[in-house]
């Protein structure tokens, strides 16, 4: 049975390294690369063009959003218990990250 279960024990940015350390029951830490987390923003915006781009759809053209994009971490807030809100610092904060695609992600972070 997966030992990261539930609500996280903690969640912190660190800045500095470019990553958010998510901190399980049972002692896992994940060290999710802010690039990352930005990169797979569930919000319908960011899941569409990501789906348009799979689809092989002829040149991509950048919009003015994703050329502006940063990786920078705003604020990061919980909603309700099973996802956080992160605002990004050119201010894009549509996405709800559940815990259980954070756990997802740390694990394939992890092999």
């Amino acid at each position: 049975m997966n030992e990261k279960t539930g609500i996280p024990l903690r969640i912190d940015v660190k800045r500095d390294h470019g990553e958010m350390e998510i901190e399980w029951r049972g002692g896992c830490v994940d060290r999710l690369p802010l690039s990352v987390l930005r990169r797979w923003c569930p919000c319908a915006l960011c899941s569409d063009r990501r789906e348009q781009q799979a689809r092989g759809r002829g040149l991509h053209m950048l919009t003015p959003e994703e050329r502006d994009a940063t990786a920078d971490v705003t604020d990061v807030v919980p909603v309700g218990r099973y996802a956080i809100q992160i605002t990004w610092g050119d201010g894009h904060d549509t996405g709800i990250y559940t815990y259980d695609s954070l756990r997802k992600l740390g694990e394939e972070q992890t092999g």
